[in-house]
Formats: structure tokens, sequence, C-alpha cells
């Protein structure tokens, strides 16, 4: 059996629960094409997130490495690189998905970065083969760790073809409204947007988590106040896929000015609702978000950002970037695919 880690499934609401129920999903769609099954390794608030006849083994706070050396598991997949439950790879084969090295990017203090790359040290060194969700992640694996002759593929993640109702949040923005769909951390650098509301009527959406600690809230309402917009910053907080939809598709532009992805799906999301995006230069985004896309300059520089937008809005408005080549690009990313892709390498190294 190969089993798939869904441990991440304890947090909702990030980007690693999304990643970890939608590829769990396709593989237990593409396992019936192949004669290895996949099993689910998962907190038990999720079983239901998955067909009864699917097995599983249940996640408990004090795994290490001996809950998992179960003599019926051929390959343990590692959906992410800060795992702390990845088994010795002697004892079985060993896949770990790297998501990014994003601390590389960012100005995180010294500990942080240390404990990262110690982290992510400990993953590639219990791995048998590595998979990064971009090329350019890929990259950056090569260059800052010794891999030996462990080969590092790409696999991109797919996104979510949402079907189900949309619901309209207990606050609706009074008037058009820009938004940004993320965490709200100082890597995502959404300080730069209120800039963006100056001479226009928009409001701007900021629905997302919020940090553990609040600088990047403080560096938001800053800005706000020196561009005169406060009356117009809307913090959602985590919201549901219902409602998230629902934002996505009544906003009129996506901002997604972060400095460090390894991958950028909330701005393919806004895309499948043909809406503008804006996102930064910086890492991954160019190569997910290809020319269907519009860039902000890599400084930032606020008054270059405002034409920037201004120009976008009205390009994207006389059909730039038209419905049905977001579509063809869209059409790359998908959960279906993925499975695919991973289940070659799983025969590959079973």
């Amino acid at each position: 059996m190969i089993l798939f880690d869904c441990e991440r499934m304890r947090y909702p609401y990030s980007g690693f629960y999304s990643y970890s129920v939608h590829l769990a999903r396709a593989l237990i769609s593409e396992s019936a094409f192949h004669t290895e099954p996949v099993g689910i390794y998962l907190p038990r608030a999720a079983r239901l997130c998955f067909p009864e006849d699917i097995p599983t083994q249940e996640w408990h706070h004090f795994d290490k490495h001996f809950m998992l050396f179960n003599r019926h598991v051929k390959l343990f997949h590692a959906s992410n690189q800060l795992s702390r439950y990845i088994p010795r790879r002697f004892r079985m084969k060993v896949l770990t998905t790297v998501h990014d090295l994003n601390y590389l990017h960012t100005d995180l203090p010294e500990k942080s970065q240390r404990n990262f790359h110690l982290r992510t040290r400990h993953a590639i060194r219990n791995s048998n083969r590595i998979v990064a969700i971009s090329e350019f992640a890929r990259q950056d694996i090569l260059e800052h760790y010794k891999l030996g002759d462990r080969p590092v593929d790409v696999v991109h993640n797919g996104i979510d073809r949402y079907g189900g109702p949309l619901t309209a949040p207990e606050t609706i923005p009074e008037g058009p409204f820009l938004l940004s769909l993320c965490r709200v951390v100082l890597s995502k650098n959404l300080q730069t947007l209120p800039a963006l509301l100056e001479k226009n009527d928009f409001r701007l959406v900021i629905a997302g988590q919020e940090g553990k600690d609040d600088s990047s809230h403080a560096a938001i309402l800053q800005e706000a106040e020196r561009w005169g917009v406060s009356d117009r910053i809307l913090f959602t907080g985590a919201v549901d896929e219902p409602v998230k939809h629902w934002y996505l598709q009544h906003c009129e532009a996506f901002l997604f000015p972060s400095l460090a992805e390894g991958f950028g799906l909330p701005a393919l999301e806004a895309m499948q609702y043909h809406k503008p995006v804006f996102c930064s230069d910086r890492t991954s985004l160019p190569e997910v978000c290809g020319d269907c896309a519009f860039y902000f300059n890599h400084d930032f520089e606020p008054r270059a950002m405002q034409e920037e937008f201004e120009a976008g809005m009205a390009a994207f408005a006389a059909g730039a970037i038209p419905p049905e080549k977001m579509q063809v690009h869209l059409d790359r990313f998908t959960w279906e695919r993925a499975a695919r892709q991973y289940y070659a390498i799983y025969e590959q190294m079973l």
C-alpha cells in the first residue's frame, strides 16, 4: 500500500489542508487504474472527507516514526517538507513533496530560518525521492541542499473546480471591491496594496487567517492611513469555501503581491472567474501565472503600482486576456493530472 500523508489537515483554512484533501481525493480516483492501492494518514476529524472503504491510519500527536512502521505500507508520501512524522527511509520507500523554500526569500528572524532549514534538511535526508510543486522550487532545492543521486521531479498543483453553493458574507462591501486572499503575514506584502485605492472608489477586502503576530495587520493599517483610505479596508479573517468563492466571483480584480510562493494557487482560483490578476514577479508566480496576469514592479514603488494597476484594468477591459486564453492556461493545472504524475513516480520507486 501507498500511504499518503494528510496530517496537515489538522489546520483548516491553510494551503496545506487544501493541497492534502484535493490531491488525496484525486489519488483515490487514480488508484482504480493501478494495482497498488492508496491509503490516507490523517487526523480523526478528517476521516469523513474520504470514502469509507479507503484504508486509513489515524494520526496521533505522539507519533514520531514508530506508528508508521506498518508492514503493509511499501511507500510513504509525505505531503510537505515540514512534517515531523516522516518515517526513516530504511523501513520503507519515502517520497516527500517540498512546497517551497520561502524562508530564503523573506526577512524571517535567524532562528526561524534555521528551524525551517533543519526541518527541510531532515525531510530530504529521509526521502528516497523529492517532488517540487514548481520549477522555481526545484531549482531552489538543487541549489541549497545536497541530494546525492536522489531525483527531484516537478508536479504542479491542481486547482479546485468549485461547484458548490456561493454564500454572501455577513458584511458585504459597499461598492466595487478588490480582493486579496491569503494569510495575513508580512511575506504576503499586503501593506503595498492600500496605495491602489487612491483616486478611485474601490474597497479592498483581505480574506485570510491572520498570522501569530499582528505586524502585517498593523503595517496595512499604517499604509491605509498614509493614503487616506482607512475606511475602505475590510479584514474578514478566515473564510469557508462558499464565502471565498463568492468573493472571487464578485471582486473587480485579484491582488497577490506576495514575496514568496511555492506555487500561488489563489491567483489561479481567481482566473477561474475571469478576473484580472495583479501579482508580484517574485519566486514561482511568473511560472504559474504566465501571461494571464499583470505584474507589479519588482520594488513595489507605490506610484508605479498605481499606474500598473490602472493600465492593467484598462487592458483587461479591452480584452487583452480573453476567457478562452485563461481557460487554456488553467487546463494545465488539474488534480487529476497531478495524481497521474504522482502514481507514475510511485510505480518507478516501487
